[in-house]
C-alpha cells in the first residue's frame, strides 16, 4: 500500500449517506428531546440531642467475656437492659436503662472508665431530612426533564438536569436486589407500590417496626412512602408516577415516629433486622449532628451499601459533620439535594470531602401515604376534661379545636433564662381496653406552637412506669392541626393501657383533640401521591440506581457500584468543589460503566466493510503514520484511506502522521485486528481546531466516558455526535446534547472508535492528561 496506488478509491454510496443524513438532522434542530425563616433554624444548646435515662454500652473482648463484664457494670449502679444486639449481629452491645438520678453526662462518665467497656455514649435522636411541602399533582423531573413545566406556577425546568433514567430504562428495569427503605414506614397498600413491596414467605407480613418490636412496618407519615415510591414505584402500570426501579423488591423498616423522629438504638435494630432478612441496599433519608460509634460500627460492619441524606440546612458537612453520612466509610454514600436547574437545592448540606454526588431532591413528586378511615373503639373530643388527669395548665378551649365543641389546651410559658415552669401532662384517668385488638391504634389532632419544645405521648400497664409511643423536639414548632397516629408496641398489649401526653420547652401551647382508639387502618379514603423536598428525596434516587445497578451486574462489589455512580456523575459547575464527585447522579453511564469492557492491549478491530475508526493514544515516533497502522490491514480490497477535513473528503497519504481526536474510515475485507503501537508517555495537551458543521472526531484515552463528559472542553458549541457500527454497516441513532432517552448525552463514547461531531461555530478542543 505504500506505494499510495490503494489509497485512490473513494467509497461514494457511504459518502451520500453521510449527506443525507446531515441535512436531516440539520433540518430538525428542534427535535423534541421528546412567618419564620426555617432555612436559618439549626439545633440548639439548649436541646438535649439524645434520649434521656439510657445509654448505648459496648463491651470489648470475647463474646464469652463481655455478658459478664456489662452484667458486673449494670449492677454497681442498678442499670437495666433495654435490648442486647448481640445476638442480632452486634455482640457486646446493649441499650441500658439508668438507674434513676443518674443523668446521661454521669452515666457516660461512669461506663467509660469501668475495665473492659470499648464505650458508652448517648442514645442520640435522628430525625428525618424533609421540608415539608403541601401535595400538589405534577410530573416527575427527577427522571426525566426536557425542560417541561413540572409543577403548576413554576417556571420550566432546565433539559437533561435528571439522573437520565429513560435512557438507562432502554437498558433495564429490572431489579431483584432488595432495598431496605430505613425510615417512618411505607404505605404498603398503597397502589403504586403494592406490587413491589417485600412479603415474608412464612409470615405473610411486610417488613418490621423497630419501634413497636411488631412486623406491621405501616407508615403514619408518608416520608418513608415518599422515600420508597421515588426507589421504586411501579413502572408501566398506569397509575400515578414511576420510581427509578419498576420492578423493586421494597423491604420496610420502621424506626422513625409520625414525627420523623427516631433513635440510635431503634435504627441499630432497624439495620441488623433488614440485613438478617436479606437486604444488600440501605436507604438512609435521616440523620443527625452527634457521632455514635455504635451507628459507626453497626454500619461499617453491615453488608451492603448504605445511601444516606447529606442533611437539610444548607452547611458544609466537612466542618459541621452530619450523621450517618459524614461517616469516612467505603460502604456510604452521602447525597445531596439538586433542583430542576442542576443547582445545588437552597437548603442541602454539601462537602467537597464528606459529601459524594447529588441527586434531584427539590420539588420531588412521590406516593404518599393513604388516607384511611379507621374503625374507632374509643374516643374523647374534650367536651369536658373529666376523663383526665391534669398536670399544669391544661384548659378547654372553646374557640380552637378540631370538632366541636372544644380541645384541651396547655401552656408551658418559660423563658430562656427562667426555665422554672413544669411540663404540662394530661393522663387518662381509666386504661384502655385493648385486650381484644390485633392492630390498636391511637390517633389524635394536634395543634402546637413552641420554642425549643418537646411533645410526647406515653403508655404504661401499670400507671407508674411509662414508655414513649411518639415524641418530637424542635427548635421551633409551628403546626396547624394535624392529624398524627401512633402504634402500640408488642410488649404492651396484653394488659389494660394507660396515656398521657406532655409538652414542655421555653414556649409551647398545644391544642389537643378527638383522641381515638381505633382498630387497625380501616377503609381507604384517598389514595395520595405529591411533592417534596429534602435531601431525603434525593437519597432515594441513588438507592434505587444502586439496586438496578446491583441487578445489571451481579458480581460486581458494592465498592464498584459507588465507584461507578461517583465516577459518571455529569459534571455540574454548582456542584464543583462542594461535593466529591462534583455532579448530579446519571443512572445510564453508571450502567454502562458497570459493563464496560475490561482494558485490553491496544488495538483496532474491524469488520468487512467500511469502519469509522480513531486514534486513542499517541503513537510511538517511527511507528506513528498512516501505512505503520493502516498498512496492517490484509485486504482492503483497493480502497484508500479517507478523512473529512474542512468541510472536504480528502484521501490520507501513506506519510501522514496519525494523530489522536481525529477520525479515519477504512476499508476491510474481512475482520482483523490492527494494532497501533502506543507511546508509553501519554502526558501532554492534546489539542484539535474544530470548525463549524460536521467533524471527524476520536476521544483522548481508553476511559469509557460519556459524551456530556468527553465534550466539556467544547462547552455549549456542539449539538450532535454520530457512531457508526461496522458489523451492522449502519449509523447508530444520533446523540444530542442535553438529550434524553436513546439520544442521551450519557451515552458512552467508545475508545478507538470514530465519530460525527456536529459544531456550532468554530472552536477548539483541548485536554490535558
Amino acid at each position: 500500500m505504500k506505494d499510495g496506488i490503494g489509497w485512490m478509491k473513494l467509497f461514494f454510496s457511504k459518502v451520500f449517506v453521510l449527506v443525507l443524513l446531515s441535512i436531516f438532522i440539520q433540518a430538525g434542530t428542534a427535535i423534541p428531546v421528546m412567618p419564620f425563616n426555617f432555612d436559618e433554624i439549626k439545633p440548639q444548646d439548649l436541646q438535649d440531642s439524645y434520649q434521656p435515662g439510657v445509654l448505648l454500652v459496648r463491651a470489648d473482648g470475647p463474646a464469652e467475656d463481655t455478658a459478664s463484664v456489662l452484667s458486673s457494670a449494670h449492677a454497681t449502679i442498678g442499670a437495666r437492659v433495654l435490648e442486647d444486639f448481640s445476638a442480632s449481629g452486634a455482640p457486646g452491645l446493649q441499650l441500658v436503662a439508668l438507674p434513676e438520678g443518674m443523668s446521661v453526662t454521669d452515666g457516660v462518665a461512669y461506663y467509660s472508665v469501668k475495665s473492659g467497656i470499648q464505650y458508652a455514649e448517648p442514645d442520640y435522636y435522628r430525625t428525618s431530612a424533609i421540608i415539608p411541602d403541601d401535595p400538589d399533582l405534577w410530573r416527575q423531573w427527577g427522571l426525566v426533564n426536557t425542560g417541561q413545566v413540572y409543577k403548576e406556577d413554576f417556571a420550566p425546568g432546565t433539559p437533561g438536569a435528571d439522573i437520565q433514567a429513560a435512557s438507562a430504562w432502554n437498558t433495564t428495569t429490572n431489579s431483584d436486589v432488595i432495598i431496605a427503605v430505613l425510615d417512618s414506614g411505607v404505605d404498603y397498600l398503597h397502589e403504586d407500590l403494592a406490587d413491589n413491596i417485600w412479603t415474608n414467605p412464612l409470615t405473610g407480613t411486610h417488613g418490621y417496626d423497630a419501634i413497636t418490636g411488631t412486623l406491621e412496618p405501616m407508615d403514619l407519615a408518608s416520608h418513608g412512602t415518599h422515600c420508597a415510591g421515588i426507589i421504586g414505584a411501579v413502572g408501566n402500570n398506569g397509575k400515578g408516577g414511576s420510581g427509578v426501579n419498576w420492578n423493586a423488591t421494597i423491604l420496610p423498616v420502621r424506626f422513625l415516629n409520625s414525627f420523623g423522629t427516631g433513635t440510635v438504638s431503634d435504627e441499630i435494630e432497624a439495620i441488623l433486622w433488614a440485613a438478617r432478612n436479606g437486604a444488600q441496599i440501605f436507604s438512609c433519608s435521616y440523620g443527625g449532628s452527634d457521632f455514635s460509634q455504635a451507628e459507626y460500627e453497626v454500619i461499617a460492619g453491615t453488608e451492603g451499601l448504605f445511601i444516606c441524606a447529606a442533611g437539610n440546612i444548607g452547611q458544609d458537612n466537612d466542618f459541621e459533620p452530619h450523621y450517618p453520612s459524614s461517616y469516612d466509610l467505603d460502604n456510604i454514600i452521602s447525597v445531596a439535594a439538586t433542583n430542576a436547574h442542576d443547582e445545588l437545592a437552597s437548603f442541602s448540606n454539601f462537602g467537597k470531602v464528606s459529601v459524594d454526588i447529588g441527586a434531584p431532591g427539590a420539588d420531588i413528586y412521590s406516593t404518599k401515604h393513604n388516607i384511611y378511615k379507621p374503625d374507632p373503639v374509643w374516643r374523647d373530643s374534650f367536651e369536658t376534661l373529666n376523663n383526665w388527669t391534669i398536670h399544669g395548665n391544661w384548659t378547654l378551649n372553646t374557640e380552637n379545636f378540631s370538632s366541636p365543641p372544644s380541645s384541651a389546651s396547655g401552656l408551658v410559658n418559660n423563658t430562656v433564662l427562667n426555665q422554672t415552669e413544669p411540663p404540662v401532662i394530661i393522663s387518662l384517668k381509666e386504661p384502655l381496653d385493648i385486650f381484644n385488638l390485633t392492630e390498636p391504634i391511637i390517633s389524635y389532632q394536634l395543634q402546637m406552637v413552641g420554642a425549643y419544645s418537646t411533645f410526647y405521648i406515653e403508655a404504661s400497664n401499670d400507671n407508674l412506669t411509662w414508655k414513649k409511643l411518639e415524641y418530637d423536639t424542635k427548635p421551633l414548632t409551628v403546626l396547624p392541626w394535624i392529624y398524627r397516629e401512633c402504634k402500640i408496641p408488642s410488649d404492651m398489649m396484653n394488659a389494660p393501657l394507660y396515656i398521657r401526653f406532655g409538652a414542655d420547652g421555653t414556649f409551647v401551647m398545644c391544642f389537643l383533640d378527638d383522641i381515638t382508639l381505633s382498630e387497625g387502618y380501616g377503609d381507604l379514603v384517598e389514595t395520595r401521591y405529591g411533592y417534596m423536598d429534602g435531601t431525603s428525596m434525593a437519597a432515594p434516587f441513588v438507592s434505587g440506581m444502586a439496586g438496578l445497578m446491583a441487578t445489571y451486574a451481579p458480581d460486581v462489589s458494592y465498592q464498584t457500584i459507588k465507584e461507578a455512580i461517583l465516577k459518571t456523575a455529569d459534571p455540574i459547575p454548582n456542584l464543583a468543589n462542594i461535593t466529591v464527585s462534583g455532579g448530579r447522579a446519571n443512572l445510564s453511564a453508571a450502567l454502562a460503566f458497570l459493563k464496560k469492557p475490561e482494558p485490553e492491549p491496544d488495538q483496532i478491530s474491524l469488520y468487512p466493510g467500511w469502519n469509522h475508526v480513531s486514534i486513542t493514544k499517541r503513537l510511538k515516533a517511527g511507528n506513528d503514520t498512516a501505512f505503520d497502522l493502516f498498512g496492517q490491514i490484509t485486504n482492503t480490497s483497493g480502497h484508500s484511506v479517507l478523512k473529512y477535513a474542512h468541510a472536504n473528503w480528502t484521501t490520507v497519504p501513506a506519510e501522514e502522521k496519525i494523530a489522536p481526536l481525529s477520525s479515519y474510515w477504512i476499508y476491510s475485507g474481512e475482520s482483523q485486528n490492527i494494532t497501533p503501537k502506543s507511546d508509553p508517555n501519554q502526558s501532554g495537551t492534546y489539542t484539535r481546531d474544530m470548525e463549524n458543521g460536521w467533524n471527524g472526531f476520536g476521544v483522548v484515552g481508553t476511559g469509557y466516558e460519556s459524551a456530556k463528559t468527553n465534550l466539556i472542553p467544547l462547552g455549549d458549541n456542539w449539538t450532535y455526535v454520530i457512531g457508526y457500527d461496522a458489523q451492522s454497516q449502519m449509523y447508530d441513532e444520533p446523540i444530542l446534547r442535553n438529550g434524553t432517552g436513546n439520544q442521551s448525552d450519557s451515552r458512552i463514547l467508545v475508545p478507538w472508535q470514530g465519530y460525527w461531531l456536529y459544531t456550532t461555530r468554530n472552536v477548539t478542543y483541548q485536554v490535558t492528561i
